[in-house]
């Protein structure tokens, strides 16, 4: 075999087909247009907290609420109050049924709406001790929740 015999048919030249790209993107946009929740929220802080501050610009969900005090931890979705000192000291069998609770709670929330409520809204004072924090946090891992997120009050402007 000869390579001067060897014959390449031409190509045209590469071109771009921005037809099916416009129509890619336009499908894109219009789904994530229509799956953008957009909700106003206002949290109320009971009188004993001061909301922390905060310079984030990050928009707020909508989860369970819990506050916690300097010397308590309340839970107003399940209608449970704990001593912070009470959190370390609960039993096994304690803690399934709060676990119990939280889950029929999380059950009766996802039949309301699409949203994943396995998260937590944790409501604190800005005086409160980290100890205090940690503890909290801790417990709400423990009874199921699998994301806590801290609500401060936003810089005014």
């Amino acid at each position: 075999m000869d390579l001067e015999s060897i014959t390449f048919r031409r190509r045209g030249p590469l071109r771009l087909q921005l037809a099916p790209m416009i129509d890619i993107f336009t499908l894109l946009i219009v789904f994530l247009l229509k799956s953008t929740v957009v909700a106003d929220i206002s949290i109320i802080f009971p009188s004993e907290l001061e909301a922390p501050k905060s310079f984030s610009k990050e928009s707020l969900e909508t989860f369970p609420e819990v506050l916690v005090y300097t010397d308590r931890v309340e839970m107003p979705f399940i209608g449970e109050k704990f001593q912070l000192s009470q959190l370390g000291e609960l039993n096994e069998g304690q803690l399934n049924k709060i676990r119990g609770k939280v889950q029929a709670y999380i059950r009766s929330a996802v039949g309301e709406s699409k949203q994943n409520v396995i998260n937590i809204n944790i409501l604190s004072s800005r005086e409160n001790s980290y100890k205090n924090i940690f503890e909290s946090v801790k417990f709400l891992r423990q009874i199921g929740f699998q994301s806590v997120l801290f609500i401060a009050e936003g810089e005014s402007i």
